[in-house]
């Protein structure tokens, strides 16, 4: 081995453009591959950083057609106490919280956990204690917090006399009573906390919310510990006959529902679903990407054995055996492989870098850890010992197999058509690959220009929201109401500001509130059954800050308060589905109970796109913002001059009114940036991989072409010698190639027309068949590949007949 690693390198050497075209074009293959292997590893395959993270699940809530994967606080203590197959459950929920400290306001994200939370986890702590039981007992008693890691580390300099420190949080003291281990961040993988708190806590940490005793209010996550020898299909049958329990003793609440366990670190099912398909999606590109490298490869080493050829007689001649020669080429190509892979981490670490530097357009802290461990070493590792050796191995076979006479004569007629149709069905291969890679990135252009173009219900430019929660300041409906009043009087009067109005939540959010409706006239129905909507609540000129068109009926004025008869705007998909054909206006609806006080639609507004671009038409319920309880505040204010200024006013202004309150300022053309945000991914990924893929495919065929002029060198002056014109040799070579490009391109977009169909979901109103992208691709390709085949054409045709000749 030693003997064939030093003669192939020696080999190697001898031809260094070979050597550094093949490295780095397997480098390229295998360094995309890492990276998004990186990625997968980081959400899907590595452990949560606690103890015994195997035995670790994850339960979801199924009902009839639904499954979502947070639980009633009340169901929960009903699992956790009758059921026989785990060793702790826990609960835990994400919330928003307002932090004060050392003369800062911020806002940041926390966990409620109930006290066995991180005994059940075996997770201790790196300075202090974490909560125990004991901090979970009183409701309201325990105003007592566990920091994480990275808060200690960026918030406080990881000051060691943080332990019995006090930090302001929705208004109230807590007492900080331990840091986290370096690494943990919560039971989510997607999600970075910085606060642990007590669920006790949850009235004061969640100000006018009181869900610790409502059977049915499902917002707790959570987590179980499954005890030695139990399976996950005991495990679950065990949860189901308990809540098949608590369906007979409390049927409003619990009619239906199942439990479901799954993996736990992706929200249950929630994520799980989304991120392999993702994932499945990102590898199969990078696979094509590869498979261009390798195809590359082969090719590579065909024509490198194509010149070998008499050395290789001549050691067969000399009785080697065929498979000490195929050993010795597949030692070449592994050796080539390995190169490629460990230059291909280069990339792949400056791709995971970029990704974990990313800074998303959320208010959600976001946990993406992404770094190369051993999982990632050894994929790579295994990746170019696959590539070595399958891609080398046909090659090697192909030049071993040969007639000793012709090629220790060194003549041309060496390796047949065999070869030749082996290096041109790599060609094909190669240009199938990147037509489809070129599709997809050509479809994700088109749709991220379509994006941003598509009516949402409201018009972005010019705009701007200012948010902050004033529920988590302590406010009272009362004094909350009144500073919202006075805020939007003193914004409207700003220079340049045309309209101003505020909202509870703003398009295109991910988290608007849903529930069920019941309409005037409706039979009543089973309440697994009863149809949702989304909602928000506005104030008046909150649809003239947004420019969303009023269409029938009139606005919401100061006078719809709460001393008022409750009143609705509908969008016009709402009218469509409930009261067709009729006039909505003066209608009733109930949102959340059927009992519930009714409102009069007053109105009729465009429909809009409210949880996702690509959302079908859905109905959207407003309420009056002065007929509801304080809480978040989104202020918007359209503006006719300068946006990034009118942010600082606007700010300046609430700062004003409580220098206290944390908040967030953005324009709503920023805000769209998180819709819009996988479709600019996917777009940048394919498109990015389809130009790579075409410039290997361009390297593939020039190098084809080139060796068959070179082979075909003789053949060409004779011909040129008969008379055959420099336009006839340019003819037949040019036609050699294009013959392989159109049945490359006719493959690739016959597979183009099946692959794409699974980017569906991302494309905004562009079809998966776009007639558009698929003629871009295809001249793109086409034109490139003309390129390719002319430069080694116009060498042809320039041959000296009489130099041709004496060629052997």
């Amino acid at each position: 081995m030693f003997q064939d690693l030093k003669y192939g390198a020696r080999m190697l050497m001898k031809k260094k453009s070979f050597m550094v075209i093949a490295i780095l074009s397997l480098a390229l293959g295998t360094g995309a591959n890492t990276a998004i292997f990186s990625l997968i590893n980081t959400t899907l395959l590595r452990p949560l950083p606690i103890e015994k993270p195997s035995e670790l699940v994850a339960l979801n809530n199924i009902e009839e057609n639904h499954s979502f994967p947070s639980f009633s606080y009340p169901n929960y203590k009903d699992f956790r106490d009758r059921n026989d197959v785990f060793s702790g459950l826990i609960g835990y929920r994400f919330t928003p919280l307002s932090m004060s400290h050392d003369g800062i306001n911020e806002r940041i994200w926390g966990y409620e956990v109930t006290g066995n939370y991180f005994d059940v986890l075996g997770v201790g702590a790196a300075l202090g204690r974490t909560l125990t039981p004991d901090d979970d007992q009183t409701p309201g008693g325990h105003p007592v917090t566990v920091m994480s890691y990275k808060c200690w580390q960026q918030r406080f300099g990881r000051d060691p006399e943080v332990i019995g420190k006090e930090v302001i949080v929705n208004g109230r003291n807590y007492m900080i009573v331990g840091v986290t281990p370096q690494g943990f961040n919560g039971t989510e993988v997607v999600s970075s906390p910085e606060f642990f708190f007590s669920i006790a806590m949850q009235e004061q940490l969640e100000p006018g919310q009181r869900w610790l005793t409502n059977r049915g209010a499902d917002n707790v996550f959570l987590q179980a510990r499954l005890k030695p020898g139990i399976s996950i299909a005991q495990a679950q049958a065990s949860l189901n006959t308990v809540a098949a329990q608590l369906e007979r003793e409390f049927p409003d609440a619990n009619e239906g529902k199942r439990v479901m366990i799954s993996p736990p670190g992706l929200i249950g099912t929630a994520l799980r679903g989304p991120v392999l398909g993702f994932a499945g999606l990102m590898m199969a590109i990078v696979g094509l990407v590869l498979l261009l490298a390798c195809t590359n490869l082969a090719n590579l080493l065909l024509a490198r054995a194509t010149e070998r050829r008499r050395e290789i007689a001549v050691r067969l001649a000399l009785g080697a055996s065929r498979w000490r020669l195929v050993r010795q080429l597949l030692t070449e190509s592994l050796m080539l492989a390995f190169a490629g892979g460990a230059l291909g981490l280069l990339p792949a670490l400056w791709l995971v870098s970029l990704v974990t530097a990313l800074k998303m357009p959320l208010n959600v802290p976001l946990a993406f850890d992404v770094h190369i461990d051993y999982r990632v070493f050894g994929f790579a590792f295994l990746l170019s010992l696959a590539t070595g050796v399958l891609f080398g191995l046909l090659p090697a076979l192909q030049a071993t197999r040969t007639d000793l006479i012709p090629a220790l004569k060194d003549q041309t007629a060496f390796g047949g058509h065999r070869r030749s149709w082996l290096k041109s069905g790599l060609i094909v291969a190669q240009i199938s690959f990147s037509m489809v890679l070129l599709v997809g990135g050509g479809l994700m252009v088109r749709a991220l220009q379509r994006a941003q173009s598509i009516d949402v219900g409201f018009e972005p430019d010019h705009a701007i929201e200012v948010a902050f929660d004033l529920r988590l300041q302590g406010y009272a409906n009362g004094p909350g109401r009144e500073l919202q009043k006075h805020l939007l009087d003193k914004v409207r009067a700003l220079p340049g500001v045309q309209a101003a109005g505020i909202a509870d939540m703003v398009p295109v959010d991910l988290h608007f509130s849903r529930a069920g409706v019941f309409v005037e006239g409706a039979a009543p129905e089973r309440a697994v059954n009863v149809p949702t909507v989304m909602y928000n609540r506005v104030s008046p000129g909150y649809f003239q800050a947004m420019n969303t068109r009023l269409l029938e009926g009139r606005d919401f004025s100061e006078q719809d308060d709460e001393k008022a008869a409750r009143v609705a705007i509908v969008n016009s998909t709402f009218a469509r589905r409930f009261f067709p054909g009729e006039n909505p206006i003066g209608k009733q609806l109930s949102i959340g109970r059927a009992e519930a006080t009714k409102s009069v639609i007053v109105g009729v507004v465009q429909d809009g796109k409210y949880a996702g671009l690509n959302e079908d038409p859905r109905p959207f319920v407003s309420r009056p913002l002065w007929q509801s309880d304080v809480g978040s505040t989104s202020v918007i204010v359209r503006t006719q001059g300068d946006e990034q200024g009118l942010k600082a006013l606007v700010s300046q202004e609430v700062q004003q009114l409580d220098s206290h309150i944390p908040m967030s300022a953005n324009t709503l053309t920023e805000k769209m940036s998180l819709p819009l945000l996988p479709a600019r991914i996917a777009a940048s990924v394919l498109g990015g991989f389809g130009l790579l893929a075409l410039a290997l495919a361009a390297i593939g065929i020039y190098g084809v072409i080139s060796y068959a002029v070179s082979s075909r060198t003789k053949e060409i002056g004779v011909r040129m010698a008969l008379g055959a014109q420099r336009a006839d040799v340019l003819q037949l070579v040019l036609g050699q190639g294009m013959r392989l490009t159109l049945i490359g391109a006719g493959l690739g977009v016959a597979a183009a027309l099946v692959l794409t169909r699974l980017l569906k979901s991302l494309l905004f109103g562009v079809s998966a068949t776009d007639l558009t992208a698929f003629a871009i691709a295809s001249a793109l390709l086409t034109g490139v590949a003309i390129l390719a085949c002319y430069l080694p054409a116009r060498r042809a045709a320039r041959v000296d007949p009489m130099v041709a000749l004496r060629h052997e």
